[in-house]
């Protein structure tokens, strides 16, 4: 699904460039930063927490990204069946956050839980990680958890296409929002090709209508430039959260 979703964005790339690009999948958010780097990829799409990791690890630079993550966010999902009006309800509840290097599914909900003086592991009668949105989102819905982070637009997709019912689930709270994806590449490659890098992603103008089937797969309008300053809040909840691990 993934490389059907990104191959015509990475057609308009090679061909925009004049580079050979070859596509490649990751397993986890882990092998991601690995394969980045060992320098078995130049040029990736990153969350926002591990491009952080990878440009702490490996000086990875920020390129662009598309108009929708500049404002993103996270839905604290609960059953319908809950009453209660705040998270500050569920102490001694069942808490589960997406993978541990997830922007919206971890270091922003958790840290954002931090503003509200929660530490999860103290606050929650159990505390747990799933594969990803969709399973946390799942695991809300079937009762398995009382409640759980997730990615305001995979559950905004989710209740879109049926696969999650608001009959069953409501979101109780939503985060502030925050910036997350980001094209990053490693610092060694020739400046001429991030600059050609940069204007093929900047070029697809959605009034062209091949450009706008490519941007409609990604669900933006459109990419503008990133930068490293453009990351800091990410920082800053990554830092606070390293300096106490609980929170």
């Amino acid at each position: 699904m993934l490389r059907e979703q990104y191959a015509p964005l990475i057609e308009h790339v090679a061909e925009s460039t004049g580079l050979e690009i070859e596509f490649s999948i990751p397993e986890t958010y882990e092998q991601l930063v690995d394969w980045f780097h060992e320098d078995r990829i130049q040029l990736a799409w990153f969350g926002g927490l591990t491009f952080l990791h990878a440009e702490r690890r490996t000086g990875a630079r920020a390129l662009v990204t598309r108009d929708v993550d500049l404002e993103f966010t996270t839905d604290f999902l609960v059953s319908r069946s809950r009453v209660e009006p705040s998270l500050q309800e569920f102490a001694g509840e069942t808490f589960a956050f997406g993978p541990p290097l997830s922007t919206s599914g971890h270091l922003m909900p958790r840290y954002d839980l931090g503003t509200e003086g929660i530490e999860p592991e103290s606050f929650f009668g159990d505390v747990l990680y799933s594969d990803g949105h969709d399973q946390t989102a799942r695991w809300v819905s079937d009762g398995r958890i009382d409640v759980g982070a997730v990615n305001s637009v995979v559950v905004e997709s989710m209740f879109r296409e049926g696969r999650l019912s608001a009959d069953r689930v409501r979101v109780l709270r939503t985060t502030p929002p925050y910036r997350n994806y980001v094209w990053a590449i490693r610092p060694d490659v020739p400046p001429a090709i991030r600059v050609a890098l940069v204007d093929a992603f900047l070029g697809l103008d959605a009034s062209i209508p091949a450009h706008a089937a490519i941007l409609s797969r990604l669900g933006a309008r459109g990419f503008v430039p990133a930068s490293h300053a453009d990351y800091e809040e990410l920082r800053r909840a990554m830092l606070a959260i390293e300096e106490n691990p609980t929170r």
